[in-house]
């Protein structure tokens, strides 16, 4: 509380004097300026100069402003902020606990490369007084961004900088390599230049045009290595280390191959497919392979000579040529008479200078197999009782002495047979009095594929 005493001992006018804006002069717009901070501000001809890349907080200058009256206290306000009319913001204004206002950096990081031409930022900045009558006016405050030399970098075709980059070449011997490198600088107007060192092998060119490479060559040796490469802008150097690698030529193949096949006369007829192969070529799966859909692509070639048999080859000379073996005739046991015939393949790729290639001999047999016969047809029922029970034998013969399975299609529940011996049982009831006709089939079963069928006419009295 405020206790103003007033002790008068004369009668004359006392005026009192209390605290604040009490001065009475005239009320004019105060007049605002900067003290720069020149720990962080570089002052040259007058201009005040301050470096791009600066963390936010740094302080630029105090604003300080002046009026005709002594006691006022002072606002201050941004109100723009611009470089050659555009607008950015990169400043803010810190009041201290002591009511001082000091013009900082934001978070907004300078980059003097994405400034406008001037790369100079003028900041206008409203200071009010605290008159009952307030006043206010704008002074502008002037800096010039600086350009500070940053590191080049490498970066990928998309543009996005690679950090812990580790280059590397995987090439194939004779086939041509390309491949392209990227770096870049922040720094307006910088062309970094790539340097390569003395290891570099001599099948590698390297064409530089700005900020990229094209590498180029066809290695005819296998070999891995490294060498150094550098970005430099004449200051900042980055080096990183390229490895290489020239890759061998793998043999083409066939996915699946026995060297053996067999079968028995009756087993193929003519169209029947035999055999199927897939000729592939590792190489078209190597990770970074850089044949492309030039190499490696593969051609099969046969030679045969054995009457009833086909090779029909499709996609040849690509990279998936597919063989097929098929019946012409159906084999007989003229052709079992043959034995053994080979068929002998070959692969081979288009590498021209290292071609390589697989061979493969297939042995081929057709196995003697004769028909199995049924040897006691006129000798089966034409009639059984009913409510009686009739057994009787369907005989075969086979001269390879194969294994024999009869079977009977559909028979009715009161006929039984067994499918080893032929022994055949049947018990009919009366209500099963009627004609029945019977297919009777006997199969070999051990790797054989004939097969005969007899029809069999029965009637139950």
């Amino acid at each position: 509380m405020l206790v103003i005493i007033i002790m008068v001992n004369r009668c004359e006018d006392v005026e009192l004097a209390l605290p604040g804006n009490n001065q009475d002069n005239p009320s004019v717009a105060p007049a605002g300026a900067i003290i720069w901070d020149e720990n962080n501000v570089i002052m040259e001809d007058g201009k005040a100069i301050f470096p791009e890349n600066s963390a936010a907080g740094v302080t630029i200058g105090r604003l300080n402003a002046t009026d005709e009256n002594p006691d006022d206290e002072f606002n201050y306000q941004i109100k723009s902020q611009k470089v050659d009319d555009i607008d950015v913001n990169h400043f803010i204004i810190d009041k201290d606990s002591e009511s001082n206002y000091d013009l900082e950096t934001n978070n907004n990081i300078l980059d003097y490369e994405a400034l406008a031409g001037s790369k100079s930022i003028i900041i206008a900045i409203t200071v009010t007084d605290d008159n009952p009558d307030q006043k206010t006016s704008d002074f502008d405050i002037k800096i010039e961004i600086t350009n500070v030399n940053e590191a080049p970098y490498w970066k990928n075709e998309n543009g996005q900088e690679l950090t812990n980059y580790q280059p590397s070449i995987t090439a194939d011997i004779e086939i041509p390599f390309e491949s392209m490198l990227y770096w870049d600088d922040e720094d307006y107007n910088q062309n970094p230049t790539l340097i390569s060192s003395d290891q570099k092998p001599e099948w590698l060119i390297i064409t530089t045009t700005g900020t990229t490479a094209e590498l180029t060559g066809t290695p005819h040796n296998v070999e891995t290595g490294s060498f150094l490469l550098t970005i430099s802008d004449g200051e900042f150097d980055f080096p990183v280390d390229m490895n290489f690698e020239v890759r061998s030529n793998q043999k083409p193949k066939f996915t699946s191959f026995s060297p053996n096949h067999s079968f028995r006369v009756g087993c193929n007829q003519q169209g029947d497919e035999i055999i199927e192969y897939q000729a592939r070529d590792s190489n078209n799966n190597s990770s970074l392979f850089n044949g492309g859909d030039e190499y490696d692509l593969l051609t099969v070639g046969y030679t045969e000579e054995i009457g009833w048999l086909a090779i029909d080859i499709s996609n040849n000379t690509s990279k998936t040529p597919n063989v097929k073996l098929r019946c012409i005739a159906t084999p007989s046991n003229d052709d079992a008479q043959n034995g053994g015939q080979q068929l002998t393949f070959s692969i081979t790729d288009n590498r021209v200078s290292i071609p390589q290639d697989t061979t493969y001999q297939l042995t081929m047999e057709v196995l003697e197999n004769s028909e199995p016969e049924f040897a006691n047809t006129d000798a089966l029922p034409d009639t059984i009782q009913s409510d009686t029970t009739t057994v009787w034998t369907v005989e075969w013969v086979d001269a390879d002495e194969d294994l024999i399975i009869l079977s009977i299609e559909n028979p009715p529940s009161w006929l039984e047979y067994d499918v080893s011996t032929g022994i055949i049982t049947a018990t009919p009831d009366s209500i099963n009095n009627g004609s029945y006709e019977f297919e009777y089939t006997i199969n070999e079963d051990n790797d054989g594929c004939f097969s005969e069928t007899f029809p069999h006419s029965l009637t139950v009295e």
